[in-house]
């Protein structure tokens, strides 16, 4: 299990719910330490589970602290995969849940039982809704296509 990738992962996600790096730092190493005081996990398909779910949570009770502020230009993994404009107001113009979704299963190339784990939703459900965020996606493209 490799630490550092998944604490990349993480930030990456809770920089993307919180909209500030200081936030998500704080959450991310709170979310690490919840992890090693349960000591739960014995693979890494269920630490990710569980950091994704608990980080999301956490996510949320500072989402409801305080307002979000527009993403830095610097935040880590802005060169990942979003390269076009189009594609980057197109994922703008998501839902936070279909955000999520992306930015789980695309960018951070998580499995779909990781993401169902950390979700509460079954892989159907995943499956599913990524589809659904996708098909979205292609016709805002389409749309903006000359």
């Amino acid at each position: 299990m490799d630490i550092e990738t998944i604490y990349d992962k993480l930030y990456r996600y809770c920089c993307h719910r919180l909209r500030d790096t200081q936030a998500a730092e704080d959450v991310t190493q709170e979310a690490f330490a919840r992890w090693l005081a349960a000591g739960v996990c014995r693979t890494e398909n269920e630490a990710l589970r569980y950091l994704y779910a608990v980080a999301r949570n956490l996510c949320a009770d500072e989402y409801r602290r305080k307002r979000l502020d527009p993403l830095p230009p610097d935040l880590p993994g802005q060169d990942i995969p979003l390269e076009s404009l189009a594609l980057r107001q197109a994922v703008a113009a998501l839902s936070q849940k279909e955000q999520e979704l992306i930015l789980m299963r695309y960018v951070n190339c998580e499995p779909v039982s990781v993401i169902a784990g950390a979700l509460g939703v079954s892989r159907f459900a995943v499956y599913r809704r990524t589809s659904a965020a996708l098909a979205k996606l292609r016709r805002m493209l389409k749309e903006d296509e000359p």
